[in-house]
C-alpha cells in the first residue's frame, strides 16, 4: 500500500472495489460508445455518502479526510474513469463553498450537495482563457442589490447536470487577474443556455458544455468571498482539485496494470505466455513502478492537505507525476496487448482515450512544471542549498 490506511479506509476501498465490479464497470463500454452520463451510478454514490466525504457533518457530509476522498475517487476511477471524473468535478465545484462560503451560503447549499440531491460544477475556462485565467472576459456588474453577468464558458464539466456552478467573472475588467470575482450561480437561472454535450475523445460519460450567460441576474449574496478575490480563490481550489485529478489518474493506471498482467498471463506466442518474455516483463515492471510512485506522491499530498499545510507544491507534483505516469502505464499496457489493444472493443483502448485529458485539465503538465520551477527558485537558503 502506498499509504498507511486506517481500517475504515481499507474497508471503504474493499466496498468500492466490490461496487465497481458488480455495478460500476457493468455497462461502461456501452456508456462510452453512446456518450451516456451514468446518472444512476452518481445517485448510487450519493446513497453511500460519497458526494460529501470531506463536507463537515453539520452540513450533512461525512466529515472525513482528503486521503479518504482521494481513495474513493481512485477506486471509482478504477471501475469507470468517467464516473471518477464526475465525482472529482463535483468536489471541484463544491470546495469553494466549503472553504470560502459564509455561514449562510454553506447552510443554504452544502447539505443538498453533500447528500447528492444536487451536484456542483466549476466554470472558469473560456474560449480565449485556459491556463491564463486573467484573460477571462465574462463580466459582472453591480446593479443595485444584484449582479448582472454576461459571458461565455467552455469545457465546463457537468454544467447541465449540476444544480450549482461556481462561476468566475470580472468585476473590474481593467484589473486582469485581480479583477476576477467568484459567484455561486444556479444552473437554471434565466439567461443561461447550454450547448449540446461536447464530442470528446475520452471520458465520454462525463459531459462537458459550452455555457453562455446573457444578462444573468444574481442576488448580491451570490458573491463568494470578496470582490476581486476570485482569481486567488480559483487557484486555491485548483490546488486541491489537482490531488483529486491525480487520484483519477492513479485509478486508471491501476486498472491498466491489472489488464496488462492478465493479458500477459493468458496470451501465448511461440508456445508460451508472453509474460515469459523479458521485453514484456520489463514493460510490466515499468507500469508497476509508475503507478506505485504516482500513488505515493498523491497520498502524501492528500495527507498534507489534511494537516493544514501548504499544498501548492505537493499538489502540482502529484498532478504532474500521476497524469504523466498514468499515460505511460496505459501506453505500455496497450503495447502489451498488441493489435487487440487498439481495437474499440478493448478496455485498454478506452483507457487510452480517457487518460489523455488528465495531462490537460486542472492545469496542464507544463503549468505544473512551471509552478514547481517557480517554487524551486524560492527554496534556496542563504547558503544556496535547496531545502
Amino acid at each position: 500500500m502506498p499509504h498507511d490506511f486506517s481500517p475504515e479506509q481499507r474497508e471503504l476501498r474493499k466496498t468500492l472495489r466490490s461496487l465497481g465490479q458488480q455495478e460500476i464497470s457493468v455497462g461502461s463500454r456501452d456508456r462510452d460508445r453512446d456518450a451516456a452520463s451514468p446518472e444512476a451510478l452518481v445517485a448510487r454514490l450519493a446513497e453511500l455518502g460519497l458526494l460529501g466525504i470531506t463536507v463537515p457533518e453539520r452540513y450533512g457530509g461525512l466529515g472525513l479526510s482528503a486521503v479518504t476522498q482521494a481513495l474513493a475517487i481512485e477506486e471509482v476511477a478504477y471501475a469507470d474513469a468517467s464516473l471518477g471524473s464526475i465525482l472529482g468535478g463535483h468536489y471541484l465545484g463544491m470546495d469553494g463553498l466549503c472553504r470560502y462560503g459564509t455561514a449562510e451560503q454553506q447552510e443554504h447549499y452544502l447539505p443538498r450537495l453533500a447528500k447528492g440531491d444536487e451536484r456542483a460544477a466549476f466554470a472558469l475556462t473560456e474560449p480565449q482563457a485556459g491556463s491564463d485565467i486573467g484573460a477571462i472576459r465574462s463580466a459582472a456588474r453591480a446593479d443595485g442589490n444584484t449582479w448582472i453577468i454576461t459571458g461565455r464558458k467552455v469545457f465546463i464539466s457537468s454544467a447541465r447536470e449540476a444544480g450549482v456552478m461556481l462561476l468566475f467573472a470580472k468585476t473590474d475588467t481593467n484589473a486582469g487577474f485581480r479583477g476576477i470575482s467568484a459567484f455561486i450561480v444556479r444552473t437554471d437561472a434565466p439567461g443561461i443556455t447550454y450547448s449540446q454535450p461536447l464530442d470528446k475523445s475520452g471520458m465520454r460519460g462525463e459531459h462537458a458544455y459550452e455555457v453562455t450567460l446573457e444578462d444573468v441576474r444574481l442576488p448580491q449574496e451570490a458573491l463568494l468571498g470578496a470582490a476581486g478575490a476570485g482569481g486567488k480563490i480559483a487557484l486555491e481550489i485548483l490546488n486541491g482539485a489537482r490531488i483529486d485529478t491525480a487520484a483519477i489518474a492513479n485509478g486508471i493506471g491501476m486498472r491498466a496494470l491489472q489488464l496488462a498482467v492478465d493479458y500477459a498471463a493468458t496470451r501465448e506466442q511461440f508456445g508460451q505466455p508472453i509474460r515469459e518474455f523479458q521485453a514484456v516483463q520489463l514493460s510490466l515492471a515499468q507500469i508497476d513502478v509508475a503507478v506505485e510512485v504516482a500513488r505515493a506522491v498523491t497520498y502524501r499530498a492528500a495527507a498534507l492537505r489534511d494537516s493544514g499545510g501548504a499544498i501548492r507544491r505537493a499538489a502540482s507534483l502529484a498532478k504532474y507525476v500521476a497524469s504523466e505516469n498514468c499515460f505511460l502505464a496505459v501506453d505500455r499496457a496497450l503495447q502489451i496487448h498488441g493489435g487487440y489493444g487498439y481495437m474499440r472493443e478493448s478496455e485498454i483502448e478506452r483507457l487510452y482515450r480517457d487518460c489523455r485529458i488528465l495531462r490537460i485539465y486542472e492545469g496542464t503538465s507544463e503549468i505544473q512544471l512551471l509552478t514547481l520551477a517557480r517554487i524551486l527558485a524560492k527554496r534556496r537558503d542563504e547558503h544556496g542549498t535547496v531545502n
